[in-house]
């Protein structure tokens, strides 16, 4: 019998095989004895692995896994020590947390039976099966399909294409179209995905209620009429849009797990159409999903704040509105660098965080400019203040020396 590493296994085979052992009783042990995995010792544990006989293709993929389950940890936390990943996979899960998000909008539109088209490892086809629903998930890809099956035991896992296969009777679907080309890059295009956003558009309405993850950077006229579109953000970081159909229209953030309406519809520069005024004392920066979702005047109008200049989402006044980071504005300076060090020295900042937005600045290089020992964290931000290029000279308000934040 040939075995995975045989020359009678073309290359597709032998992936498949060894797959089927890492998910297999052997794989787990070996992968559960590895130490938490460190890019200098890696190499030090390949030879050690092949000194106790296992071959080349079963080495790597213990080794992979290892290294993608430490990774998955800021998604799945101490579930990712258990869970299978493919690289492409991984990159394209859903967090855990998320997914209970996309579970709870079917759960409160009454679906319970639900495809998962184009599942990859299965990340939300977990958290789906946790929050109760009934899962049927399709992939087409035989190891992500493997995975998906033991990341989410309850869930029937079908390796078929999707685009191929009558699809079951359900009251909901998710569709999860791959974003990225066979070498990782990022296909920004909605028409190049697959299934194209069209198709998986046509796909949705068969189904009561639809769910499709969408890149977070998706122009806003590209996305359909009729359809409510979420924007979700956790800790800072922008991480999807989802076009929801069958909830419901309209524009919206999703913010560590609280939804903000934005009231916008479909204009892909909100912020243009709020009147800016002359900076106060406190800076804000919206939340990026509250950027794209177009909430910007609906933040001005309820808050009584306003952006420093035309178009920038930089916003002030002397209010904190929720999903913000706010700074204390300390000085507003023309952005030379001489000045800029004056001011910092004055106010007794030394490590600096440098921020930008309608300029540019190279960030990293900047901050190292600017920055010097001791003393308090400060932060610049360069950008635009009514048209003009200013040095925005601040702490955040949250900081440990910094003022008590404003309701």
């Amino acid at each position: 019998m040939d075995t995975a590493d045989s020359p009678g296994f073309d290359a597709e085979s032998r992936e498949l095989a060894v797959a089927r052992w890492l998910i297999g009783a052997g794989g787990r042990a070996v992968v559960d004895a590895l130490p938490r995995y460190r890019r200098e010792e890696a190499l030090a544990l390949a030879a050690r692995l092949r000194t106790e006989g296992l071959d080349a293709d079963r080495t790597a993929a213990a080794l992979t896994l290892s290294r993608l389950r430490t990774r998955a940890t800021a998604k799945f936390g101490e579930r990712a020590g258990s869970m299978f990943f493919t690289a492409a996979g991984y990159e394209q899960a859903t967090r855990l947390s998320v997914g209970a998000l996309h579970a709870e909008h079917f759960l409160a539109a009454g679906a319970r039976r639900i495809v998962d088209f184009g599942c990859g490892v299965g990340a939300d086809s977990l958290a789906f099966c946790l929050a109760g629903l009934d899962v049927t998930a399709i992939e087409v890809d035989p190891v992500a399909a493997l995975y998906a099956a033991a990341n989410a035991p309850r869930a029937a896992v079908v390796c078929a294409d999707g685009l191929a296969t009558r699809l079951p009777e359900a009251d909901g679907i998710w569709l999860d179209p791959s974003r990225r080309t066979g070498d990782g890059r990022r296909i920004a295009s909605p028409e190049g995905w697959a299934p194209p956003l069209s198709r998986a558009l046509s796909i949705a309405g068969g189904f009561p209620v639809a769910g499709i993850k969408a890149a977070p950077g998706i122009a806003h006229d590209a996305l359909p009429a009729g359809a409510l579109v979420e924007w979700v953000s956790e800790a800072g970081q922008l991480l999807e849009a989802v076009v929801w159909l069958g909830v419901g229209a309209g524009r919206a953030a999703v913010v560590d797990g609280e939804a903000f309406d934005s009231g916008a519809s479909a204009a892909d520069e909100p912020v243009s159409f709020v009147k800016p005024r002359e900076i106060g004392p406190i800076l804000l920066e919206p939340d990026p999903a509250v950027i794209r979702s177009g909430g910007i005047a609906r933040l001005c109008e309820r808050y009584g704040v306003a952006p420093v200049s035309g178009g920038v989402a930089y916003l002030s006044g002397e209010a904190t509105p929720p999903h913000c980071s706010a700074f204390e504005v300390l000085d507003v300076l023309i952005p030379e660098v001489k000045r800029i060090k004056r001011a910092l020295a004055a106010r007794g900042i030394g490590r600096v965080e440098v921020k930008k937005r309608g300029t540019e600045v190279d960030v990293a290089a900047m901050a190292k400019k600017l920055s010097r020992r001791g003393g308090d964290p400060g932060v610049v931000v360069f950008s635009p203040v009514l048209g003009r290029g200013r040095a925005i000279v601040a702490r955040r308000v949250d900081a440990p020396n910094g003022p008590p934040r404003r309701a």
